[in-house]
């Protein structure tokens, strides 16, 4: 028992978390519990405070929670190809999204408090997932686990432990909380995960995360799983169902349902609107109109489009069969109303304190000009049939351009960024090496050399780099894949698979190749240069030694830095990459890693083989010395290293050509954002495209199809 000693004065006596106060002259006043707050619930109200206002602001800007929530319905499974046993579940009962209450009711009430939902393409289920996120938080008490909503696109199953990678993203999106608070939770059962789109997964993977999360859920613990109903159904047959686990279909709408949401949804001074069109949803249930309107996606947009009025055009125009006389004219024209339904206009509300958005983009990205998002989704569409496929991947976005067209950009880029680095590497070298005018003087000829080597290596190096590019690309007949350097011990490569000897052999003729066209243009337009300025006829002939002298070197080390770099690189398993801007950031940092390898060996390369070369000529080719001192030696192991090393990573990489065309070129031309990946990621946040493994793809077929036409197609 401690506390101060009894006196005149009021005093406090503890024992443990009991306490009793006396006061003047020893006499007791009440007892009373001193309680210390646990961290660990501490920690979980303040992520379950932070979670809510996240999801609720993320709901009002989806339109989730206006007075009428879409009526979607849905249906318990029990059984049969996607349930487990019923008395290992409880019956979650029939509900609505319109009822989110009832709905968390149902959800309390099952035995381990796990759930799948079930649906198809804009059925509602990442809606159904949010409502229930916000209502669990908003009854959140003492003890009760965290709901946080995650997409499940960036797990993958054979490589990371669905705890570890659950504690990675709640540190990702939530990084104030530090590792040992979200160890604490995670291992406590203080999280219950709402993992969206299992669907989202490679095909090859989802049954096997069905088996990891099943052996995660041995130890209890709740969960919420999303998946479209044909893929959880092919992956259950794989594997098994996700255990003890409750499962809702979402039924479909009738026209009934979709007239009655349309007319509820309205203030009572516009009802009068949408009577034509419930009306005839109502007379004829199975008009275009009905067929459209009764997927909950459409209904949606239905309402967004038309809820102010307008005089030119109502919603009982959607009636109108001499206007609208198909569902996929009705489709269309609703599809229209997508990108401003899901890109509004005005003031957004200011980002969520604790957490950063996905991917670090700013909150102000998600403020776009609907115009400008249509332009960029037309040319992704239209990527996409063009080549006939589904799978938007960031290395094949320059695909959209013709080849001739994109050796052209990239030459020009490459020979640019040559200039720009190589030039002022000379001009500075000349300056202090160079022969001694005085400081004006040194100075004038600093910026005379730096010119004029800039435009020297520029224009070969555009043209190398160009045909470099044309030739790899038909060569291999696709776009090049994102690949990591792997350094090899014993012929093997870290587990993964290295290059084939045909593959190494044709990046060394590759480099071989570019390096004698490179060399032995730059050689001859320094005679060209030197013979114009100073009027020289003898320095064409210098000028064509050089070419030959500088093609040998260039070629060898060319050959050699192609051979190097293909054998210490592994092509990345892209099926397993966690996601499409983890691919990006691994490429990058593969390319730069080439180009540190490569440097040094390139300088010395140039600087032996150089010298070999003087000796085996005797010093003079046709009579001729080339210009190959020790100071020419040094500033051309540079220029390859540094210009030669540059203009291989624009051309001959994954990550180079997303850096000249997706991050220069089709911005320029308007056809992409400049932070394109930031773009991707904010259209897979809003609902338009999906992720599935490392690439992208529209939400649904139609979308594609319906942007991939040009605006005028579209409104006709």
């Amino acid at each position: 028992m401690t506390g101060a000693a009894p006196g005149s004065g009021p005093y406090t006596v503890y024992d443990g978390p009991t306490a009793a106060q006396h006061g003047d002259h020893g006499i007791q006043n009440n007892y009373f519990t001193a309680r210390f707050p646990d961290p660990v619930e501490t920690a979980a109200q303040g992520l379950g405070t932070v979670v809510l206002a996240q999801w609720r602001q993320e709901a009002a800007l989806r339109g989730l929670l206006g007075p009428e929530p879409v009526p979607v319905r849905w249906r318990a499974e029990h059984g049969g190809e996607v349930g487990d046993h019923p008395h290992l579940t409880g019956d979650p009962g029939e509900g609505s999204a319109a009822d989110p209450v009832s709905f968390t009711d149902a959800f309390l009430r099952l035995r381990r408090r796990r759930l799948v939902v079930l649906g198809g393409p804009g059925s509602g289920k990442s809606s159904l997932a949010v409502l229930l996120v916000i209502e669990l938080l908003q009854r959140m008490r003492e003890a009760a686990p965290v709901p946080v909503l995650l997409s499940l696109a960036s797990w993958r199953p054979g490589a990371e432990h669905v705890v570890g990678w659950l504690e990675r993203q709640l540190l990702r999106e939530y990084p104030y909380l530090g590792r040992e608070t979200v160890d604490s939770l995670v291992r406590g059962q203080r999280v219950l995960p709402v993992l969206d789109g299992l669907d989202e997964l490679p095909v090859a993977e989802r049954a096997e995360a069905l088996l990891k999360l099943n052996d995660a859920l041995l130890t209890g613990g709740p969960l919420v799983l999303t998946c479209r109903t044909d893929d959880y159904v092919a992956a259950v047959r794989s594997a098994s169902v996700l255990r003890s686990a409750a499962v809702v279909r979402a039924e479909p709408l009738t026209a009934g349902e979709a007239a009655g949401y349309l007319l509820r949804s309205a203030t009572p001074q516009h009802q009068d609107r949408w009577r034509p069109l419930t009306d005839a949803l109502r007379e004829d249930p199975s008009c275009p109109a009905a067929e459209v309107l009764t997927v909950p996606l459409m209904l949606w947009l239905c309402r967004t489009a038309y809820e102010r009025p307008t005089p030119d055009s109502g919603p009982g125009d959607l009636a109108d069969r001499g206007r609208f006389p198909t569902a996929g004219a009705i489709e269309g024209h609703l599809l229209d109303s997508l990108v401003p339904s899901v890109y509004p206009s005005g003031p957004l509300p200011p980002p969520q304190p604790g957490r950063r958005a996905s991917g670090g983009q700013p909150w102000e990205g998600r403020h776009r000009d609907p115009e400008s998002v249509s332009r960029w989704l037309g040319f992704l569409a239209r990527h996409l049939e063009q080549h006939g496929r589904t799978d938007l991947a960031w290395w094949e976005l320059g695909t959209a351009m013709r080849l001739v067209q994109r050796m052209t950009v990239t030459g020009l880029v490459s020979g640019a960024c040559v200039a720009l680095l190589n030039g002022p590497i000379d001009g500075v070298i000349v300056f202090f090496a160079g022969p001694g005018r005085g400081l004006t003087g040194r100075l004038a000829y600093g910026l005379e050399s730096m010119v004029a080597d800039a435009l020297i290596g520029a224009l070969p190096t555009a043209l190398v780099f160009a045909l470099a590019h044309g030739i790899g690309f038909v060569s291999k007949g696709a776009a090049l894949e994102p690949s990591h350097v792997r350094m090899r011990l014993g012929g093997r490569a870290g587990g993964s698979r290295a290059r084939s000897v045909p593959e190494i052999l044709a990046r060394a003729g590759t480099g071989l190749a570019a390096g004698l066209a490179g060399g032995a243009g730059i050689g001859l337009l320094q005679g060209l240069a030197r013979t114009g300025l100073l009027a020289d006829a003898p320095r064409l002939m210098v000028g064509l030694v050089d070419a030959v002298a500088y093609g040998f070197l260039f070629a060898l080390a060319g050959a050699l830095m192609g051979g190097l770099m293909a054998w210490f690189e592994a092509p990345v398993a892209i099926e397993s990459a966690q996601g499409p801007r983890d691919l990006l950031d691994t490429n990058r940092r593969t390319v730069c890693l080439q180009w540190i390898m490569s440097a040094p060996v390139l300088v010395s390369v140039i600087g032996v083989g150089g010298w070999l070369l003087m000796e085996l000529l005797d010093g003079s080719l046709w009579g001729v010395r080339p210009t190959l001192d020790v100071l020419t030696r040094l500033r051309l192991g540079l220029l390859i290293a540094l210009g030669g090393g540059l203009g291989m990573m624009l051309s001959l990489t994954a990550w180079g050509q997303w850096t000249v065309l997706a991050r220069v070129w089709l911005p320029l031309t308007g056809q992409l954002p400049h932070a394109a990946m930031t773009f991707l990621e904010d259209a897979h946040q809003r609902g338009v495209l999906r992720k599935v493994g490392a690439v992208y793809q529209f939400r649904h077929v139609h979308l594609q199809h319906h942007f991939a036409r040009l605006p005028d197609q579209r409104h006709r």
